[in-house]
């Protein structure tokens, strides 16, 4: 069965089943800008939902129990949540990495500043890039860059092109290759094995690029204007477009079995993209802005809109965890 969870920027999260159209809303607390969910990503075992809130907190969101089961208390902007193996990483916009084991803070570590955008590769490393900060591959045991990529040569000017990484994604099947759309509407791609500089570097629609996603074949990407295009990793020449978006594409997400996108943004609609056919298979209008979207595997639990299920947190003995020193 083919599920998505979408995350709003009043703090709601929304399940949705492609199978039955059903749905379902979650709250944390209250509807509030204050608690607007920044990212969304899933557990490595499929079961949990991390929940990177504006207001510096992660919730930790039971897809199975339908229920938030714990909550970590940050310092500082929140940027992303995710877990590595038995550790959970929280990532600031200073650049500032928590590493946390059994609930506990195990280590932490600088991965510079003005942080954009930060993932984890598939072999267990994390990659960032940001505002003036070059893409970087970090291992976490060591917790220093293992790779470091260079900025491109001056212009036809001979000016210094400015460095602002907004969205990364690296390939499933080689760690080694990885995409990256920048503030200035370039997409670039990179062969760590190679060179530090790109081995691809493409100007793309007029608008900020602001997410992406790839699988081995191909890295698939949305901008600020609502545009949603696909570039081939063995033909860089072209980009394909699937169209259907208005608004800002702000999270892509891909189907780890069936061919299908999903895209989410300002236009407040989840759609639902053929990647073979690149016609629209689903479009829900889920009446918030959206921030991020996942796909899962766990089944989509009913539950009426709006009602509050955070007081349930309690009942499975799940506590909060607050950030000390």
């Amino acid at each position: 069965m083919t599920n998505l969870w979408v995350a709003t920027d009043l703090g709601s999260i929304r399940g949705v089943c492609l199978k039955t159209e059903q749905n379902t809303v979650v709250t944390y607390d209250e509807i509030s800008k204050k608690n607007e969910i920044v990212s969304l990503t899933s557990s490595e075992n499929g079961q949990e939902l991390y929940c990177t809130l504006k207001s510096d907190l992660i919730n930790v969101f039971d897809m199975s129990q339908n229920i938030y089961v714990n909550q970590y208390d940050m310092e500082g902007e929140l940027l992303t949540a995710f877990d590595i193996g038995e550790q959970l990483l929280s990532v600031g916009k200073n650049g500032q990495v928590y590493v946390w084991r059994d609930e506990e803070v195990a280590a932490k570590f600088k991965i510079g500043e003005s942080i954009e955008c930060c993932v984890k590769s598939h072999d267990g490393k994390i990659i960032s890039g940001g505002k003036e900060n070059e893409l970087k591959v970090w291992d976490i045991e060591t917790q220093k860059p293992v790779f470091t990529s260079k900025n491109v040569p001056r212009d036809t000017l001979d000016i210094r092109v400015p460095v602002w990484i907004r969205s990364i994604a690296s390939q499933p099947s080689d760690s080694n290759i990885l995409s990256v759309g920048t503030h200035y509407h370039q997409y670039r791609q990179y062969d760590t094995r190679v060179k530090r500089r790109p081995i691809l570097d493409k100007s793309w629609g007029e608008l900020p690029i602001l997410s992406m996603t790839a699988n081995d074949t191909h890295c698939y990407m949305g901008n600020g204007k609502g545009d949603i295009g696909r570039i081939d990793y063995r033909n860089t020449t072209e980009v394909n477009k699937f169209k259907g978006a208005v608004g800002s594409v702000r999270s892509l997400a891909l189907h780890s079995k069936e061919p299908f996108l999903a895209s989410v943004g300002l236009d407040r609609y989840l759609r639902v993209h053929n990647t073979l056919t690149k016609e629209i298979e689903n479009k829900f209008y889920l009446k918030n802005k959206m921030n991020c979207v996942v796909f899962t595997n766990e089944r989509i639990k009913e539950k009426e809109e709006g009602e509050d299920i955070w007081e349930q947190l309690e009942e499975t003995g799940a506590k909060r965890r607050k950030l000390e020193g």
